[in-house]
């Protein structure tokens, strides 16, 4: 209770704590024990199977007891039974698997059997599994299992509908972010839906231009936000990366994979590239009058003018300048990327020189 002395427990009491944990690891040791025998006999009766439900109610994320528990079903239950019967036993598979999410939401290990279980059955219940990844993003939505998850059932629900699904998961990214700009698994799945969504609209020029304006107001309004958060500032480089990566090492290759696929859906030309840039460093420049420290913001701002400088003839010894200059900064307030910024201003200097 908040307000209340927090009472130390007595000998009597923590020594009763710690004969009780001693007697649980003691079972489940001899339980494992008795899985590596069963494992070593090829058993795969009921009770195999019931042995392996002890074991993941207490470890789910114990994967070898996972790829038994699946040599069991198939060599067992669901071996020489009706559909019926099969759809039931993975049905009920799947209930103990909602169980054991309540330990933990986040094993890949739950995940990855619960879509075996669904692989195997003749009629899975995509819609319901969707439902429930939803419920699940409510309680946590930056679960990245999850996100993962749901990316797999809507690829599944897609084979079985000739709707498309994409501007529904592209505005449910919507709902997440706005609930909180610090979603890395939101703005991630963003990236991967918008360059489907102008494919699949068909938007002609002006369209697409509108559409990826909107998103440099959302990310814009998330780093305003939060300026310390990364996942909005990743987002707003995959968007100014179009097809032409950014020089910094700040972009890894899906991020460039991305790009170069929403460059194919998006024709810029060098004018309009040039306008985008010195669009996006005024606001990068703006937020920096007001967070002076934010080392996100200053390592856009350098990306944009190294960028900007490929794409001009004029100013390049003044970019260089600023470039350095905000390295500089960098170096003083980001100490655990020294060496980087060390690099990169060399980089500048040497351009200087030359």
């Amino acid at each position: 209770m908040h307000g209340r002395k927090r009472v130390k427990p007595s000998a009597e009491v923590e020594k009763l704590r710690k004969e009780k944990e001693v007697t649980k690891i003691k079972e489940y040791r001899n339980l494992v024990e008795s899985y590596f025998q069963k494992k070593d006999k090829k058993e795969f009766d009921n009770d195999a199977l019931a042995l392996t439900t002890k074991i993941l109610s207490q470890n789910p994320d114990f994967y070898s007891i996972w790829n038994f528990r699946r040599l069991i079903l198939l060599n067992g239950l669901l071996k020489e039974c009706s559909e019926e019967d099969k759809q039931q036993t993975l049905s009920t598979e799947l209930v103990f698997l909602q169980e054991l999410f309540q330990l933990n939401p986040k094993s890949y290990w739950i995940f990855n059997h619960r879509r075996w279980c669904l692989e195997t059955m003749q009629n899975p219940d995509w819609d319901k599994e969707l439902q429930l990844v939803g419920k699940f993003l409510e309680l946590d939505a930056r679960n990245f299992h999850a996100w993962d998850y749901r990316r797999y059932v809507t690829s599944k629900l897609s084979c079985t509908t000739e709707t498309s699904l994409t501007q529904i998961e592209f505005d449910f990214t919507t709902t997440k972010i706005n609930q909180n700009f610090s979603n890395y698994s939101a703005w991630h799945q963003r990236s991967k839906l918008l360059p489907l969504l102008i494919k699949e609209k068909n938007l002609d020029e002006q369209e697409k231009k509108k559409l990826i304006d909107k998103e440099f107001e959302l990310v814009k309004a998330a780093f305003y936000t939060d300026p310390d958060d990364q996942s909005a500032w990743l987002y707003h480089w995959w968007l100014v990366a179009q097809g032409s990566i950014i020089s910094t090492s700040q972009m890894n290759e899906e991020s460039k994979e991305s790009s170069n696929s929403l460059n194919q859906n998006l024709s810029i030309n060098t004018s309009e590239r040039i306008e985008l840039l010195q669009r996006e460093i005024n606001v990068v420049r703006e937020l920096l009058e007001l967070e002076p420290d934010s080392k996100y913001c200053l390592q856009t701002l350098a990306n944009l003018l190294s960028e900007l400088k490929s794409n001009v003839k004029e100013d390049s010894k003044k970019i260089d300048d600023e470039i350095v200059t905000i390295c500089d900064r960098l170096i003083k307030i980001d100490k655990f990327r020294t060496k980087r910024y060390e690099d990169l201003r060399s980089k500048f200097i040497s351009n200087q020189q030359g």
